[in-house]
């Protein structure tokens, strides 16, 4: 199981090297997730660029379940935001990864030597 962040997408959707990556996922058999505040973050991101989030949005919420944030899961990302000095987005992200036992999936470097945090390269 995979958990794809923000930085994935964005990169999918570029259609970089990394982005490649995540299209081999999408294209195989793996359970896949997105945290539901990287919706929230893919589309400030088009809004601010001025374009229209909506079929990016449509897409990930097809290919990967979402993972809404529970009380646990915010406790959880409280914890790991001081434990790992993540800034609190970045920890809620952790934190939906670890509650679905998966793999988070990032080129951000934020997330660097932290367990279970597979890289792409940027």
């Amino acid at each position: 199981m995979k958990t794809i962040d923000s930085w994935a997408w964005v990169e999918y959707f570029r259609g970089s090297r990394a982005g490649a990556e995540i299209k081999a996922l999408l294209e195989g058999r793996e359970v896949l997730f997105t945290p539901a505040v990287c919706l929230a973050e893919i589309r400030a991101k088009y809004l601010r660029e001025g374009h229209d989030p909506a079929d990016r949005i449509r897409f990930i919420k097809s290919r990967t379940s979402v993972i809404n944030v529970d009380a646990a899961v915010a406790e959880q990302a409280a914890d790991l935001k001081i434990r790992e000095g993540l800034h609190m987005v970045d920890a809620i992200i952790l934190a939906c990864a670890q509650a679905r036992n998966s793999d988070l999936v990032t080129g951000d470097k934020h997330f660097q030597g932290i367990p279970n945090v597979v890289m792409l390269a940027g």
